[in-house]
């Protein structure tokens, strides 16, 4: 197998190198081929200037660096552009999940997924984001129709057929891009799966996600894209 992996970095520079040097070694362990992006979203501590250190010691490591601060959705969106490989995987910068359970996600393309999306076995997080992301989901699933139950897990594994050309219809989709890149997906006859994952307290820094900004904006565009991309089937 052959894997383009990345993953955002903002506010990230404790785990910048750890996390990148233990993604080289599962992947090498695992893939024939396999390359690391790591995607700098114009982090205001040393993020990107450690990731660049990295890619100038290791020729399997590249960086993208963003010149202002674009948002979740936008890393993701600059990690799947950057990817050259046929399976594109991705996780956070934070290490909350432990990438050396990526044979798992392996396991299952080999069962022909396309799509392999991790749900965390148990959140560490507390009651607030976890109520969040339990109405989250269940609006997704109701809405889309994707069969998923953690559909924000931040640890996927996806053939590059599923995003090739993939453009999201708004420009600030946060994490909502991968549930639009799914859907679209599923329509055109992708397999989506789901594995167990674990789930980890943070080593440094806060988390960006379901902020009330980023909540603010999942709801209006999951809203939106039901209306627009099922109920009117403007999305093929």
């Amino acid at each position: 197998m052959k894997i383009s992996f990345f993953f955002p970095a903002y506010r990230d520079e404790a785990t910048v190198a750890p996390l990148a040097n233990l993604l080289d070694k599962v992947l090498g362990e695992h893939c024939e081929e396999h390359e690391i992006i790591v995607v700098d979203d114009a982090s205001p501590d040393r993020a990107g200037e450690i990731a660049d250190q990295l890619a100038a010691e290791n020729p399997r490591i590249r960086v993208v660096h963003h010149p202002t601060n674009r948002g979740y959705g936008q890393a993701l969106m600059s990690g799947m552009r950057a990817a050259r490989l046929p399976w594109i995987g991705f996780t956070d910068g934070d290490m909350q999940y432990d990438v050396r359970e990526l044979p798992r996600f392996i396991d299952k393309t080999r069962d022909g997924y396309d799509v392999v999306v991790g749900r965390k076995v148990r959140r560490v997080e507390g009651w607030k984001r976890t109520v969040t992301s339990y109405a989250y989901n269940v609006a997704v699933r109701a809405c889309f129709g994707l069969g998923l139950h953690d559909t924000d897990c931040a640890f996927k594994l996806m053939h590059r057929s599923v995003v090739d050309g993939f453009e999201p219809s708004t420009a600030y989709a946060e994490a909502f891009v991968l549930v639009e890149a799914f859907y679209k997906a599923k329509r055109r006859g992708a397999r989506i799966a789901e594995v167990p994952v674990s789930h980890h307290e943070r080593v440094a820094g806060e988390s960006q996600c379901f902020t009330w900004r980023t909540t603010r904006r999942l709801a209006w565009n999951t809203a939106r894209g039901a209306v627009v991309g099922r109920l009117l089937g403007q999305w093929g």
